[in-house]
C-alpha cells in the first residue's frame, strides 16, 4: 500500500506560514525549495519536529525542507494542495519582505546551483549507463562493436552531449529568459551544420569578424554566460521596440544580437574558463594531489551545509569534457560520501533507541548510494561525534587516494565508483580506488562507533541516574506537601 504524504504536506504547508506566504515550490534530490514571501512566518522548530522531515536549511533566497529520499512525494503532495509549482510556473510574483543582500559571490553560487540541481536526475542516469557499459566490457557481456552497446554508450553520452541546452532551459528561468529563445541560440553551439565546419578547419567568420573554431558539447560555462547575457539584451530590446512591433521585432532582434555574441565572444571565453579550471584541477593534482583531495575530502560535509557542493559540478564536468577523467573532486565525494553512510551506521548500531536505529540505517544506506543529505542532516549532524568520525574517515581515505592517484572514469560519487576505476591507468588504479573505498567506509565506522558509543553510554547513565533520582525527587516532594 502506498503511503499517504497528504498530512504531512498540509503540515509543512502550515508551518511554513500558510499558502498565502509561499511564492512557489521547487524539489531537488532531497530538498524542498520554498521561495516565501516572508520567512519569519514559518515556524522552524515545528517543522523540524514534523514525522518525514530531517531539518530545515535557511538561504537568502529559499526556504529549504530537508526531506531526503521520498521528497518527490511530498513535493507532489504540496503541489496537490494547490502551491506553485516553480519548475512549471516561474512567473510567479514575489512580494516577500527583503532578502538579505547577498555579495556577488554567493550569487553566483546561487544561479549555478539554480541551473546545476534539475539536471542531478540526467546526470546521475547518464553515469548508470556508464557503469553499466563498463560492467559490459568488463565482464566481456558484449562488443563495443554491437548495437546494444553503441546504444547504450549514445544513451550514456546523450546527457553530456547534450548539457548546454540543458542548461539553456534551467538558465532560462532562472534569468527569466524566453525558453525556447535561449534554447535557439545555446542550439547553435551544436548545430551539426556548425559543428562540421569546426572540423572541416576552414576559417569560420561572421560580418568579417573571426568566429573561434571550438566545439561546445558537454560544456557548460558558455551556455551559462550567453543565457546570462541574453537576459540583459532582453531587457534593452524590450525598452527600445513600439509596442505594435514587439512580438515580431522582440525574438528577432535578440537572436541577431545574442547569437553572434555567442559565437564570437561568450561561447570562447566560456571555453578558455574552463579549459582554464580543467588545467587548475590538473595542476593542483599534480603538485598538491594528496593534500587537495584529503582537505577536500574531510570539508565535504561543511561544503554540502552550504550549497557549494552544486558549484563544484561545473568544475569537474570541464574536466571530465577535457580530459576523460577526473581525479579530485569526484574522488573527495566518492570518499566523503562513503565516509557519512559508514558513520550513520554505527551510530544506529551503538544507538539504543528503534527510531534513530532505523533512521541512520536507511540514510547511512543512502548516502553511501550518494545521497547524504539524510545522513548528514538526521544523524551525523545532530549528535555530532559521528560527524567527526565521517571526516576522519573522509580525511584518511581522501590522503591515501591523493597519493596513489586515485583517477575515476566515470562520473559517480557513490558506492557505484567502485565500476568507474577502469582506464588508462589499467588494474592498479581498480585496486587503489577499492582500497580507497575501503578505508573511507571501514575508518569511518570505526572512528565513529567508538566516538559515539561513548557518548550512547553518557545519555544512558544519564537517563538511569534521573530515572533512580525520580523517586528521590518524589518522596521529597511528598514529604514538602505534608
Amino acid at each position: 500500500m502506498s503511503k499517504n504524504y497528504q498530512p504531512l504536506a498540509k503540515a509543512i504547508i502550515e508551518d511554513v506560514g500558510g499558502q498565502a506566504n509561499i511564492n512557489s515550490l521547487v524539489h531537488c534530490a532531497t530538498r524542498l525549495r520554498f521561495s516565501l514571501k516572508n520567512d519569519e512566518k514559518a515556524d522552524k522548530a515545528k517543522i523540524e519536529a514534523l514525522d518525514g522531515v530531517v531539518t530545515v536549511n535557511i538561504t537568502p533566497t529559499q526556504y529549504q525542507v530537508i526531506i531526503g529520499n521520498e521528497v518527490a512525494h511530498v513535493f507532489d503532495a504540496i503541489i496537490a494542495e494547490g502551491v506553485t509549482n516553480g519548475d512549471v510556473d516561474d512567473s510567479a510574483t514575489e512580494t516577500s519582505t527583503p532578502k538579505k543582500k547577498q555579495g556577488v559571490f554567493g550569487q553566483i553560487v546561487d544561479a549555478i546551483t539554480a541551473c546545476m540541481t534539475p539536471m542531478i536526475p540526467a546526470l546521475t542516469a547518464a553515469g548508470m549507463m556508464k557503469v553499466i557499459l563498463s560492467l559490459a566490457t568488463t565482464f566481456h557481456w558484449m562488443a563495443t562493436t554491437s548495437p546494444t552497446y553503441r546504444i547504450l554508450d549514445i544513451m550514456g553520452d546523450s546527457a553530456f552531449f547534450f548539457m548546454p541546452l540543458l542548461l539553456a532551459i534551467n538558465a532560462a528561468k532562472r534569468f527569466k529568459v524566453n525558453t525556447s529563445l535561449a534554447v535557439v541560440v545555446v542550439g547553435i553551439f551544436l548545430h551539426p551544420a556548425f559543428t562540421a565546419w569546426v572540423t572541416s578547419g576552414k576559417a569560420i567568420s561572421f560580418l568579417s569578424m573571426p568566429i573561434a573554431p571550438d566545439t561546445y558539447a558537454a560544456t557548460v560555462i558558455p551556455a551559462l554566460l550567453t543565457v546570462w547575457l541574453m537576459s540583459y539584451i532582453e531587457r534593452g530590446v524590450d525598452k527600445i521596440t513600439p509596442s505594435a512591433l514587439k512580438i515580431i521585432l522582440n525574438p528577432t532582434l535578440v537572436l541577431l544580437i545574442s547569437a553572434p555574441l555567442a559565437l564570437i565572444v561568450i561561447g570562447p571565453l566560456g571555453s578558455y574558463a574552463g579549459a582554464g579550471l580543467a588545467w587548475i584541477i590538473n595542476l593542483l593534482q599534480g603538485r598538491l594531489g594528496f593534500i587537495m583531495v584529503t582537505f577536500l575530502a574531510a570539508a565535504m560535509p561543511f561544503i554540502v551545509m552550504t550549497g557549494m557542493h552544486h558549484a563544484l559540478t561545473p568544475i569537474f564536468l570541464s574536466t571530465f569534457a577535457a580530459t576523460g577523467h577526473e581525479s579530485l573532486i569526484l574522488v573527495a565525494q566518492v570518499c566523503s560520501n562513503l565516509a557519512q553512510g559508514a558513520a550513520a551506521l554505527a551510530f544506529g548500531l551503538r544507538s539504543h533507541k528503534p527510531s534513530v536505529k532505523s533512521l541512520a540505517t536507511a540514510s547511512g544506506i543512502s548516502a553511501i548510494m550518494g545521497i547524504t543529505e539524510p545522513a548528514l542532516y538526521g544523524i551525523n549532524l545532530k549528535y555530532k561525534k559521528p560527524l567527526i568520525g565521517a571526516v576522519i574517515g573522509a580525511g584518511v581515505a581522501g590522503l591515501y587516494a591523493g597519493i596513489v592517484g586515485v583517477t575515476l572514469y566515470v562520473p559517480q560519487n557513490s558506492f557505484m565508483a567502485i565500476l568507474g576505476f577502469s582506464g588508462d591507468k589499467g588494474i592498479a588504479n581498480v585496486i587503489n580506488g577499492i582500497a580507497m573505498m575501503v578505508i573511507a567506509l571501514g575508518t569511518s565506522f570505526i572512528a565513529s562507533f567508538i566516538i559515539s558509543g561513548k557518548q550512547d553510554r553518557a545519555q544512558v547513565a544519564t537517563t538511569e541516574t534521573q530515572k533512580a533520582e525520580a523517586p528521590k525527587e518524589a518522596v521529597k516532594s511528598t514529604v514538602a506537601e505534608a
